[in-house]
């Protein structure tokens, strides 16, 4: 069985991979080898503020030591983080173990992380659930976009907001969160089993990368369907049938209905069709602040050494990434970076006709020279003016168009030169580095795009980040706009039970309903949603 310990905090040399790490310790606590039986990586994360980074450890390890000699060998290393525990545990997905007391099928509304996440719980608990999404599936929805990418040719239905997996599966497949809750281990031993990097279970900053991302949800649906689930694409959710405060069932495309007690509004931040419709029956909808912004592409090497120095270009360091932030005294703004992409891309993530919207992505790799970032600014609910709940939809609105407007067309975006933008004068092209936004981009001055106030917030912000990480504010660095889609303008109120407020039956999950912001915390909100359901109806 041997003695399982856990050591915190131990800093290791770069040059230790993560194949050499349990010789490296054994060495370091001065046993042999052969007595070390088992290491697992608890966490891991990088520091380096010092002229020689190194890799900081949280270690399970399982080593073989006669019980008369622990507590001498605790002793012996009391200058460690090193206590004993128990093996770490792995929650396995509890398939079969109860039966629903329910006879309708539970419904659906978004392929996203929060509804194939509750999909798949209520699955494995037997509900047979229904998940309907107005997008493709992926194979599909990969071709339509890549074909929006190259020809400027939008389908309003299936696009980068719209599919199988979610907007965040074209995006870095970040999986960073500050929520603490042990349902994670949960959703990230899910994916690990589908396909995504184990590391992805301890490093600080986990990401999966769009093209492996699209591999885990083409199995994750598949497993929804071996559980009894079912997910249909091209099928949008056009009206709910509610009786006294009680869901009785949803329509489909304006023709087919359904008849369900059960429905889970996992809708994504882009349905404002949705909400809309929401508002209409009667659902308490608030608005929310948002940010809204740019994004700025440097060359990767600029911000490797920036971050790295001498160090830059170290494989076990991988590309430098970074998280900024600023409080505009002139304007009383926060602006910070946001959705950091190393390696990666600009892309088109429009999903309505006459409107531009930016977001980035980037492969596993990351290895396509370039990093980009939002870099955003705090917009209240007050700034959206007396719209009622659905005006931070309109000023998302205004901004994309105007954004369509200076980038000439057929999804083209405006783009301009650092150097240009802390003038104010419109860039004429591009010098060392080209835009990566695709479909295309337009020299233009993005002071004619966003307001003013945000322009002024934006310019002071690349100059101290540019104070705290060098090169930030390079000349020749590129600004795209419009990066709208931070987060959801709304939050579809829900009470204690998860419930839409005044309404029975009817479940405002994930970051759409205003709920959770990226991946990760979605996947969670979706999973615990489920969770209370099965709580509810399950024998």
């Amino acid at each position: 069985m041997g003695m399982w310990l856990k050591l915190a905090q131990l800093r290791v040399p770069l040059n230790v991979t993560v194949a050499q790490l349990p010789a490296w310790v054994a060495r370091r606590l001065g046993l042999e080898p052969r007595t070390v039986l088992e290491v697992r990586i608890d966490r891991k994360s990088l520091d380096a503020r010092h002229k020689s980074p190194v890799f900081i450890y949280n270690l399970y390890l399982r080593i073989d030591l006669a019980p008369q000699k622990q507590d001498a060998f605790l002793k012996q290393h009391a200058e460690l983080d090193l206590t004993v525990t128990g093996p770490p545990a792995v929650v396995p997905l509890q398939v079969g173990k109860t039966k629903p007391s329910i006879s309708f099928r539970p419904v659906i509304v978004g392929a996203g992380p929060a509804g194939l996440f509750a999909g798949l719980k209520l699955a494995a608990a037997g509900f047979k659930p229904l998940i309907i999404e107005r997008g493709e599936g992926l194979g599909e929805r990969i071709a339509r976009v890549d074909h929006f990418w190259h020809t400027g040719e939008l389908d309003p239905e299936s696009n980068i907001q719209y599919g199988c997996g979610g907007a965040g599966t074209f995006s870095d497949g970040k999986l960073t969160t500050r929520i603490k809750d042990p349902r994670l281990a949960e959703i990230l031993q899910v994916l690990i089993e589908l396909g995504a990097p184990e590391d992805i279970r301890y490093l600080q900053l986990p990401h999966i990368g769009t093209d492996l991302l699209r591999e885990v949800v083409t199995k994750l649906e598949r497993l929804i369907g071996e559980y009894g689930g079912e997910i249909q694409f091209r099928n949008r959710l056009t009206d709910l049938r509610i009786d006294r405060g009680e869901i009785r069932g949803v329509s489909i495309n304006s023709g087919t209905h359904l008849e369900t007690g059960l429905v889970l509004l996992a809708v994504g931040n882009s349905a404002r069709d949705l909400y809309a419709l929401l508002s209409e029956k009667g659902l308490k909808i608030e608005a929310k602040p948002i940010a809204v912004g740019l994004r700025i592409e440097h060359p990767q090497d600029l911000i490797d050494r920036a971050q790295y120095g001498s160090w830059a270009g170290n494989l076990q360091l991988g590309p430098g990434d970074y998280r900024l932030t600023y409080q505009d005294r002139e304007s009383r703004r926060g602006v910070y970076t946001f959705c950091m992409c190393p390696g990666g891309q600009v892309v088109g993530a429009a999903s309505e006709p006459g409107g531009v919207v930016t977001n980035g992505m980037s492969y596993h790799a990351r290895n396509s020279g370039v990093a980009n970032a939002a870099i955003v600014v705090t917009i209240p609910a007050s700034d959206y003016g007396d719209t009622g709940p659905l005006g931070g939809i309109d000023f998302q609105r205004r901004l994309e168009r105007k954004a369509y407007e200076a980038g000439g067309g057929k999804f083209f975006a405006p783009a301009q030169r650092v150097a240009d933008f802390l003038k104010c004068e419109p860039s004429q092209g591009f010098i060392a580095l080209k835009p990566s936004y695709l479909p295309g981009t337009r020299p233009a001055n993005l002071w004619e795009v966003l307001p003013p106030n945000l322009c002024q917030a934006i310019a002071a912000a690349i100059r101290q980040f540019g104070r705290e990480l060098k090169g930030f504010d390079w000349p020749d660095a590129v600004l795209t706009g419009v990066e709208t889609r931070t987060s959801a303008p709304v939050r579809i109120v829900r009470d204690v039970e998860r419930e839409a407020e005044g309404f029975n039956g009817i479940y405002p999950v994930g970051e759409g309903a205003g709920y959770a912001g990226g991946i990760i915390s979605s996947a969670l909100d979706g999973w615990k949603t489920a969770e209370v359901i099965c709580e509810k109806y399950c024998k």
